[in-house]
């Protein structure tokens, strides 16, 4: 399935509402963020605290506080719960859920984040299994031995029928396909690398053209994202067609929970 168009909402515009096959995609800039840290410090739990102090870079360490708390302030936002309730665990695979399940009353709530470079990236949903994954294209090297563990046969056939200046943003669109469809489907980043199939040409849309009959691809759509210039991003979702709202803020404060 081909990426549909996105729908670009102002904050303004936007209710924390989650409508039936609709996802919603936020983009949080991190050294906006970063600078306002001691603002949503208190939505870390003491083990992310702690997680987040063995980072050795101070980048690698605001963005992994920023997607935590917003992750949580988000829920918080969508379920009308305050954010201090909400706990949030991860997988054996790193994939966070919610620690105890929505009320009765309360909608099942689908969610995802990414980080890399100057970005966080969440996605939500109330009726399909997402995941969402950004990359930084020139902080990561590029090596024939990361090509071959990544890309199959005919992706990396596909790789060198480009023109060498595209081939960087064709390597980094087949990574963030693949990581964001094993994200959404709750698998190891390791698991079926390359027997997924996906488009790698960077000017062609997101799609996913095989994989493991086991992981049910006919269910799954991928849509490449709005980001700025020197990254990719794409969005993998368990449905056909989805109306994908993508969400640009200014800063955390934006976000910033109406009850603690």
């Amino acid at each position: 399935m081909a990426s549909l168009a996105t729908q670009k909402s102002p904050l303004g515009d936007h209710s924390y509402v989650l409508s039936q096959d609709v996802v919603h995609v936020w983009r949080i800039p991190v050294a906006a963020s970063a600078a306002q840290l001691s603002e949503f410090s208190y939505l870390l739990s003491e083990t992310e605290r702690q997680r987040a102090s063995r980072f050795v870079q101070e980048a690698d360490r605001a963005r992994f506080q920023l997607g935590r708390a917003a992750t949580r302030a988000l829920l918080s936002r969508y379920l009308a719960r305050p954010a201090a309730a909400i706990g949030l665990v991860a997988d054996a695979h790193g994939k966070l859920r919610m620690q105890t399940a929505p009320a009765a009353d309360q909608p099942l709530i689908h969610f995802n984040l990414s980080h890399s470079g100057d970005w966080v990236v969440l996605a939500f949903s109330r009726t399909c299994a997402l995941g969402i994954d950004v990359e930084a294209i020139a902080e990561r090297a590029v090596s024939t031995d990361l090509i071959a563990y990544v890309m199959s046969e005919h992706e990396q056939q596909g790789l060198q029928s480009l023109p060498a200046q595209r081939q960087r943003a064709a390597f980094f669109k087949c990574w963030t396909s693949k990581e964001a469809f094993i994200k959404g489907c709750g698998i190891g980043l390791r698991a079926a690398l390359k027997q997924i199939e996906v488009c790698v040409d960077p000017q062609q849309p997101a799609r996913l053209i095989g994989a493991p009959a086991v992981l049910r691809p006919d269910e799954w759509s991928l849509h490449t994202l709005a980001i700025p210039q020197g990254y990719a991003a794409t969005l993998a979702v368990a449905a056909a067609r989805v109306q994908i709202i993508d969400i640009a803020i200014d800063s955390w404060r934006d976000i910033a929970p109406v009850v603690r």
